[in-house]
């Protein structure tokens, strides 16, 4: 798993974040990390980006994942992936809060407190993710 320092982020095609404790946003960056690597045709493609531990804590926190040099068909894989990895993880989850920013800074959030918003969610951000950059998001 590789791991860039917070202020020294790779050239990202996307990056996830998750608002919300810093525990929960820790433990869901390292999980997505680890799904997405592990998955055959993305293997090495996630970045967990790091910051480090606060006073008197132990380990550096993760803070995002980045998608790194990713072509628009490596990014459609990535968004796949991650509607898999979000419908086995929010049953575990009361609601799960996320992020993706492209390079140029536009943004789309979104939040899923049960199954059958799902769908919706992961249309939107399939459309941003291969939206032309400078889109309206």
């Amino acid at each position: 798993m590789s791991e860039a320092p917070a202020s020294q982020a790779p050239e990202n095609a996307l990056t996830f974040t998750f608002p919300g404790s810093q525990a929960q946003a820790d433990a869901l960056n390292r999980n997505l990390t680890e799904w997405i690597n592990a998955t055959d045709q993305l293997g090495g493609r996630a970045n967990l980006r790091t910051s480090p531990p606060a006073p008197g804590e132990q380990g550096d926190v993760a803070v995002a994942v980045d998608i790194i040099n990713a072509s628009a068909a490596v990014v459609a894989a990535v968004t796949n992936a991650f509607f898999l990895w979000l419908q086995q993880r929010r049953p575990a989850y009361r609601r799960i809060e996320f992020e993706v920013v492209r390079p140029d800074g536009t943004r789309v959030s979104g939040a899923v407190d049960d199954e059958a918003q799902l769908p919706a969610v992961m249309a939107r951000l399939s459309a941003f993710a291969v939206a032309p950059p400078g889109g309206d998001e």
